[in-house]
């Protein structure tokens, strides 16, 4: 999961069908006031919440409690791991959002992931500190658990995004979403710039068309389970639809022409999903399909507007990173220390989710912020 720049001119939020001025690069940029996607950001934070239950039942740290929940409560959280097919989604929204008015050249490719990675980067990084920090102190403080085996390689391998291709395991289980994100960024801008979109042409012009169609159906592969597989290790290409019906979305949102075959396409991935009994790829489906139909009835930019809700979106990039360890050690030391019942189960439960959003917003604050005000600082240079 990884955040992207939701802020969009005052134009496009009072139209279903938006004609704000195109930013076109190299040109002067439209004077407006900047909204969010509130409705994204909301999902971005119930998502992120949704991993932290799951990770709190899947990691076997409640049995008992989770013995005396309806079994839909338990089949809810066991599932809930599954909003990671929406953060996929609302990321290819985002991103198709932040480049569709800019003319793709390969300099702009290379400022565009410079700014990504000035974003991204620090939060991640410290993410990583944090998991071998908490892995090395139990080590420590727990009687027979050996050190952690981390290689020099693999710590490298991870600083690129690349430890699956080379065959690393994960220092973080949470990290391979990062590792996706990174190709879906590349792949996406690398099509625009080889299409050599036109921002003042209708739908970016006909060579975008055919090469995003093409991407799109070629994508289909997967969740039709025609491949089970992707060309190396770690590959996007398995998850490349859940990214591109995000896109998508966008794009029928401001073409209206293409809604036709943009629902087909969601069509074809649900009842592909329903048959093989895929959840992911619903999910994907229903979110995209929820995506659209929200931007298209004009209230991406108020629904879902509570504070507690933006601010839950706002932070959950840090909660989706550090929560892990973060649930593991309230869990471990709690039960050291009250030993392990049902009652206690369900107190550590309730702390260890309060710890992740307050270890969260400390990180979000100290970490995520200096970080999203270099990725402005960058972007500013780079317009003028």
């Amino acid at each position: 999961m990884c955040p992207s720049d939701m802020t969009v001119p005052r134009d496009a939020a009072i139209s279903s069908s938006p004609s704000y001025p195109e930013k076109v690069e190299g040109a002067a940029k439209p004077r407006s006031v900047p909204h969010r996607f509130a409705f994204v950001n909301a999902l971005r934070g119930v998502g992120a919440l949704g991993v932290v239950l799951y990770h709190g039942s899947e990691g076997g740290h409640i049995p008992g409690l989770m013995s005396f929940m309806p079994a839909w409560v338990v089949a809810l959280m066991q599932q809930s791991g599954l909003t990671i097919a929406t953060f996929f989604t609302l990321s290819g929204f985002v991103i198709a959002h932040s480049v569709y008015a800019d003319r793709i050249t390969l300099p702009y490719a290379a400022r565009f992931m410079l700014r990504r990675s000035a974003r991204l980067d620090p939060p991640y990084f410290f993410a990583i500190a944090l998991a071998l920090g908490f892995a090395f102190l139990s080590a420590v403080v727990i009687p027979g658990k050996n050190l952690p085996d981390v290689s020099f390689g693999q710590l490298v391998a991870h600083l690129f995004y690349v430890q699956e291709m080379f065959n690393y395991a994960q220092i973080n289980p949470v990290f391979w979403t990062v590792c996706l994100e990174i190709q879906f960024y590349l792949a996406y801008i690398l099509l625009l710039y080889i299409s050599r979109n036109d921002p003042s042409q209708p739908l970016q012009g006909p060579r975008t068309v055919v090469i995003l169609v093409s991407a799109s159906l070629i994508s289909l592969l997967w969740p039709l389970g025609l491949f089970n597989f992707g060309p190396w290790p770690g590959s996007f290409l398995p998850h490349w639809y859940s990214f591109l019906v995000g896109v998508g979305a966008y794009w029928a949102w401001r073409n209206p022409q293409i809604v036709p075959f943009y629902l087909s396409l969601l069509l074809t991935i649900a009842t592909a999903a329903y048959l093989r009994g895929n959840g992911f790829s619903f999910i994907c489906a229903a979110s995209a399909f929820v995506l659209w139909f929200v931007s298209a009835t004009g209230r991406n930019f108020a629904l879902f507007n509570w504070p507690a809700l933006q601010f839950l979106g706002a932070i959950s990039y840090s909660l989706y990173l550090t929560h892990n360890p973060i649930t593991g050690a309230v869990f471990r030391v709690g039960y050291m220390i009250t030993g392990h019942t049902v009652f206690w189960e369900a107190f550590w439960w309730v702390g260890s989710m309060a710890s992740s959003l307050l270890f969260a917003t400390a990180v979000w604050w100290l970490v995520e912020m200096p970080s999203i005000r270099l990725a402005k600082r960058l972007a500013k240079r780079q317009d003028r």
